[in-house]
């Protein structure tokens, strides 16, 4: 399958948007954001410190990964980039692309010997196998109680 790979821009958030709207409802996240909601705070991101490249199949968007660069703390010499969002379409799955296209990101779009990290809702078991067949293992857990000391919603918003 032949795939392409172009970076996202300012004109571009609106399909962003919508495509975030659909990665919410995949992962069963809480998060209650409309898709106005949603293109606001991806222009932020954009305008500030995240990069977004679209997954294409001809002139088909297929899927779309948003990530940022941070400092490593502790490696401050290498890369260090955050997946945020990372997005194959419903009807584009089950093909390979989400493997095939991270790979070639990857290797498009990151600085070599970069560490990459990304979250996964607890909630969302197939994203975990997923990642876990690309290689990457548990880092940390992040555990949340509410302010009101009541138990914490089973899921986090995206």
């Amino acid at each position: 399958m032949e795939l392409t790979y172009r970076g996202a821009t300012l004109e571009d958030v609106a399909l962003l948007a919508r495509m975030n709207k659909q990665l919410i409802e995949d992962e069963n996240s809480r998060n209650p954001m409309s898709v106005e909601q949603l293109e606001a705070r991806m222009k932020r991101w954009l305008q500030d410190s995240y990069e977004a490249v679209f997954i294409m199949h001809g002139d088909d968007v297929v899927g779309y990964m948003l990530y940022r660069t941070i400092d490593d703390e502790y490696f401050p010499y290498n890369s260090n980039i955050h997946i945020r969002q990372y997005f194959v379409m419903r009807s584009w799955r089950r093909r390979g692309i989400g493997q095939i296209a991270f790979e070639q990101i990857v290797s498009d779009f990151f600085p070599g010997e970069s560490a990459i990290t990304l979250d996964v809702l607890e909630r969302n078991p197939e994203a975990k196998q997923f990642w876990l067949k690309l290689g990457f293992a548990v880092y940390h857990t992040t555990l949340r109680r509410e302010g009101n000391g009541e138990e914490p919603p089973e899921l986090m918003p995206r």
